[in-house]
């Protein structure tokens, strides 16, 4: 996948060609290093589209999580409610770049059970 940058003059511009899985996997180890003060993903999806998922635990503190992730890397958060496999949960994530690779950041809680 290549893409193009579309200037407002209306100029075209290829940019640059997409980095191999190596060379990402290699700008993922260096965004954990930079964010090693920060909760650590249980999960982290290295695609060849230029992108990476990184994935939080399924707990309340996971929005604080996010939250940190988002304000290190400049994003803001968005939360929506779905269905899950166990039911209802929250769905937190934050989408930043990080040198030209697409990161997402994300957790999805559960609902807390209902009390009596």
């Amino acid at each position: 996948m290549t893409t193009t940058h579309i200037y407002a003059d209306g100029t075209v511009e290829p940019a640059l060609p997409p980095l191999p899985i190596g060379a990402l996997a290699a700008g993922v180890a260096d965004l954990l290093k930079q964010a090693a003060d920060l909760p650590q993903p249980r999960l982290v999806a290295i695609y060849d589209v230029q992108s990476v998922s990184l994935q939080f635990a399924p707990e309340q503190a996971s929005m604080q999580t996010v939250n940190r992730w988002a304000h290190r890397f400049g994003s803001l958060v968005t939360s929506q409610i779905g269905k899950g496999e166990n039911g209802v949960e929250t769905w937190y994530r934050t989408n930043f770049t990080y040198y030209g690779i697409a990161v997402t950041a994300y957790a999805h809680i559960p609902a807390a059970p209902a009390s009596l």
